[in-house]
């Protein structure tokens, strides 16, 4: 037992009433959004313990007003916290309800946004039963703010009564401000008692001193403020306030003028400060004695920061000789006891170990479960030290390796280490693939699906993210604004970035992690926008390669310009022409970068996986006996660059993986002949010809050389007997067919994909495409890995419209089509792009690109869209696959019409970039095959219609009237109707 000083005794009786419950409605992946990775659970625990409080709140999840009312009549909440956008609910109605339920309940309204639209929506709501309402503007701590918040006001009588408890009186009407003002002030609470806390976990009289913190007390009017000011005047600890905001009802421009007058006059010692958007309120502020920030700085959360900092004024574990208790060595955290005590003689541990102070300190350090599990270690009575020493350090490294995962950490070089699975540098958001990748590592740790299969190695791979924050500060620091507006070639945009600096504290992070990571590393984008909920990117931005070989200067320097080139693409021409499709400003894409440790082996020179893929919950195009629901898997050999760029794969159905599966190449009698690896002597240089992605294209026999690798992925050929064997020790050409895994289930890919895609389905509330790789030459006693790269939804059509295309209709259409994507009516285009079917050429697949570019240009200034006919798959990188164009170069089709040509089939990929960058747009897909009866062609319906343009290849008709284009996604069909 501690002995306490009596005057600490009023703090054990302070903060009695806590949030322990608090209800949250809104749909799974907008509470994913909100908890941005679990911090707000991080942020809710430390700041419980740190308190001495073992009950941080409980959140319950809701997506329905109906279950929120019947839960709140059946369990104790203190808290309700609502998405102010519930669909068809009244947020309004829904808050009235639970006061009615319960008069005392708070209720909180929480929007994503703070559009002027969704401004009005709030200003215009007389809704007394909302407590408060927040925007969500990417910080984590809002959680945290809204429940101390609460917290605050319930305590606030009782505890200033009960004792000195200071309290800070916030004055904003604002809620884009208070949203933003509230989370940094209660970190920054936290943070400048955080040293005293840990300080304080050996003297439990200060941890109970920290119950007593400050308050904080929000006011939206001038009577508000003075009745706080007059009802709390002798534990007024500061009071910030803007300058306008209501006063007798009224609108009042110098309402806080008034009120830092008022207050100074009675207590001249109390700091004010007063913020305002108006510049000019500087000097009226100054000259009444308050201090003065300016809203539109910004730097306005920094200035805030310090003025609070500026005016608002644990101890190491020793080993000792136990004979002549000097000090041996110390440990300041639980990372330093697993790595010094390898080293710390016997007789010490001995010394320490049948003291229990091992499990004492970890106590102390609220490592309560770490502390559990080493309670019953005990050294035997004429036993030795040393084994019990090794069991100690094991326990130690598993509990920080498991603690970490699914669980996002705050990166820092004092911690990181090989325990460490994802972690974030900077406080931004983690961007679009982040955010994915960690939601949906949350998701399958809750469905265990490890435990589902024990003898793989499921995981996300090794990662670090670096937020949006720090590219924000690069840009600024660098003063690289006008340069990311401006119209400069790709290129030069690069060179300039990879010649400006990073901070010097990221460089010292970077070194850490190539400390850790010493197989090589992929730098992948990660913007706000990418991947995202409801228009989802992909493949728009760079993705680097490096082998991670040399020495550490070497490698820190290719790290560096990874990062750097990742960021540059932020502002390539795709991205800027894909932005305004979208209908974004360029302003609102930030770039988070994730840096991962590369899937795969090292063979020979060359780095690479057994299998990359990508697959779909949905399958747009289901072959006979398929259903759309049953998915679509996507499979090649080596990185995936081969499907997400090319489209070349071994297509299967992860329900039916026995099936005859079909390779997606040019010719449809062959399978894979060539793969992608990273090659592991060429180190990594940007500037040069294909050195962002860094990958080089293989002949198969690279990997033949090295038989392993192939194993259970190709089979072998035997020209004399015309058969194909298994084995690819066996003489005779190796055939990639992955049979080993999909028919003889050597590896469970195809039921771990079903589950995964399954999962993140019904996680995210709509269908899913996830990436992943599998590395089957882990060395013995590793297991085989599955990774999963990245998870996206699958961009939504018009699913609810009712698209209803006659018998006549489809007899007099100019194309009809059994095989679409979409779902919809168009009837404002006049414009049609479509092949010269006579003058196809199948090498002149690069001149036609250039001629689309170039029609797409004069559609771009006109403003007008137009449907498109090509032949194969558009998009591809193989040239002889399909025209390979970039989507800037056809950023205007809103229809596109893939056909087969006699001598000339190519089967649609579903996996590609292009593909689903192109559906996120809203584009609908129609595939024709006339020569496979599969949909028809009227070439002469075409001919007839008015020549606007023609080049080499392509004719561009315009007719007098709209086309008629309509596709019904649920039938699978489509025409497109030309007078």
């Amino acid at each position: 037992m501690y002995t306490l000083d009596p005057t600490w005794l009023p703090f054990t009786n302070l903060m009695l009433k806590h949030i322990y419950n608090v209800l949250l409605i809104c749909n799974d992946y907008d509470r994913f959004l909100l908890e941005e990775d679990g911090r707000v659970e991080e942020e809710l625990y430390l700041e419980y313990t740190q308190l001495g409080l073992n009950n941080p709140p409980k959140i319950t999840h809701t997506s329905s007003g109906e279950e929120a009312l019947k839960l709140i009549g059946e369990r104790k909440y203190e808290l309700v916290i609502t998405m102010l956008d519930l669909g068809p609910e009244s947020v309004e109605q829904l808050a009235s309800s639970i006061k009615a339920l319960d008069k005392e309940m708070p209720v909180i309204a929480l929007s994503p946004s703070s559009s002027h639209r969704r401004n009005k929506l709030i200003k215009g709501s007389d809704c007394q039963d909302i407590d408060y309402f927040f925007y969500w503007q990417g910080d984590p701590t809002i959680f945290l703010a809204m429940i101390k918040l609460v917290e605050d006001r319930m305590n606030l009588d009782h505890d200033t009564n009960e004792a000195d408890v200071q309290v800070i009186i916030l004055v904003e009407d604002s809620i884009r401000f208070y949203s933003s003002y509230l989370p940094m002030m209660y970190t920054c609470l936290i943070q400048q008692n955080r040293s005293a806390i840990l300080e304080a976990l050996n003297n439990w009289g200060k941890t109970l001193r920290m119950r007593g913190r400050p308050k904080i007390v929000l006011a939206r009017t001038y009577e508000e403020a003075m009745q706080l000011y007059t009802t709390y005047r002798h534990n007024i600890l500061g009071i910030i306030t803007d300058m306008s905001y209501l006063h007798l009802k009224e609108q009042d421009k110098y309402a806080g003028l008034a009120l830092t007058q008022v207050v100074l006059a009675q207590d001249p010692e109390i700091p004010i400060l007063v913020q305002s958007s108006d510049a000019n309120a500087r000097e009226m502020a100054e000259d009444s004695g308050a201090h003065f920030i300016w809203k539109n700085s910004s730097s306005l959360l920094f200035e805030l920061n310090k003025f609070m900092t500026s005016h608002y004024g644990f101890g190491p574990f020793i080993f000792r000789d136990p004979k002549t208790m000097e000090e041996i060595a110390r440990a300041e955290t639980m990372r330093d006891l697993q790595r010094i005590l390898p080293s710390i003689p016997e007789e010490s541990f001995d010394f320490h170990c049948r003291r229990n102070e091992f499990s004492r300190w970890l106590r102390a350090q609220s490592l309560y479960t770490l502390a559990a599990r080493i309670k019953g270690l005990q050294i035997p009575v004429h036993g030795h030290a040393k084994e019990v020493q090794q069991q100690l350090i094991e326990i130690i490294r598993t509990y920080r390796s498991e603690r970490t995962k699914g669980v996002i950490a705050q990166f820092s070089r004092n911690n990181y280490d090989e325990t460490l699975f994802f972690s974030r540098i900077g406080g931004g958001s983690l961007g679009g693939k982040g955010r994915g990748l960690a939601f949906i590592d949350m998701v399958l740790r809750a469905a265990k699906l490890q435990e589902k299969y024990p003898q793989v190695y499921l995981s996300i791979p090794r990662t670090v993210i670096v937020t949006t924050d720090q590219f924000t500060q690069f840009i600024e620091e660098n003063n690289l604004k006008d340069i990311t507006t401006a119209d400069l070639p790709d290129e030069t945009l690069l060179k300039i970035f990879l010649s400006k600096p990073l901070s010097s504290e990221l460089v010292l992070n970077l070194a850490e992690i190539i400390q850790v990571i010493h197989q090589p590393i992929c730098v992948r984008s990660s913007s706000l926008l990418e991947d995202s909920h409801y228009q989802p990117f992909a493949g728009v931005y760079e993705t680097c390669m490096l082998p991670n070989k040399g020495d550490d200067r070497i490698r820190l320097d290719e790290l560096c310009d990874a990062v750097r080139a990742v960021w540059a693409s932020t502002y390539f021409r795709s991205a800027k022409e894909y932005l305004k499709a979208t209908e974004h400003m360029l302003e609102d894409e930030k770039m988070a970068v994730v840096i991962q440790q590369v899937i795969g082996s090292e063979h020979g020179s060359y780095w690479y996986p057994n299998i990359s893929g990508v697959a779909r919950s949905l399958n747009y195009y289901p072959l006979g006996g398929e259903k759309p629901e049953d998915g679509v898997g996507m499979l090649s050999f080596g990185f995936g660059k081969s499907v997400v760029d090319n489209g070349s794969a071994l297509r299967f159905s992860p329900a039916h993986p026995k099936r005859p599966a079909q390779f997606l190449g040019g010719d449809q009698t062959s399978s894979q002949r060539t793969f992608y690896a990273l090659n592991l002597q060429h180190g990594y240089h940007p500037l040069e010809e294909g050195g962002l992605e860094n990958l080089e294209l293989l002949d198969l026999s690279e990997a033949e050389h090295h038989p392993q690798a192939l194993k259970y992925i190709a089979s072998t050929f035997d020209m004399a007997s015309g058969t194909l064997s298994e084995s690819v020790k066996a003489e005779g050409q190796k055939v990639i067919t992955f049979n080993g895994i999909l028919k003889y289930d050597a590896f469970p890919l195809a039921s771990i994909v079903k589950e995964i895609v399954n999962l993140g389905t019904q996680a995210m509330g709509k269908p899913v495409e996830i990436e992943f790789a599998v590395n089957l030459n882990r060395a013995a006693p590793k297991k085989q890995e599955f990774s999963l790269l990245q998870i996206r939804p699958i961009a939504a059509g018009n699913e609810e419209s009712d698209v209803c295309i006659s018998d006549e209709e489809k007899s007099l259409a100019a194309v009809y089509s059994t095989v679409v994507m979409g779902n919809g009516k168009i009837e404002d285009i006049q414009d049609l792009i479509y092949l010269k079917v006579d003058r196809f050429d199948a090498s002149r697949m690069k001149d036609m690109a250039k001629e689309l570019d170039k029609l797409n240009a004069a559609m771009v200034l006109a403003e007008k869209d137009y449907a498109l006919l090509v032949a194969g798959r558009l998009g591809s990188c193989d040239p002889w696959l399909g025209i390979p164009v970039t989507w800037s170069q056809i950023s205007r089709s809103k229809v596109i019409i893939e056909t087969g040509l006699k001598g000339f089939q190519v089967e649609p990929s579903q996996g590609t970039h292009f593909f689903q960058n192109m559906t996120s747009l809203g584009c609908m897909y129609l595939t024709i095959n006339p020569d496979h009866r599969s949909g028809r062609l009227d070439l002469e319906k075409l001919k007839q219609l008015e020549v606007y343009d023609e080049t080499e290849h392509f004719i561009h008709a315009r007719t007098q009237k709209p086309l008629i284009i309509k596709v019904n996604g649920f039938k699978g069909e489509g025409v497109v109707l030309a007078d």
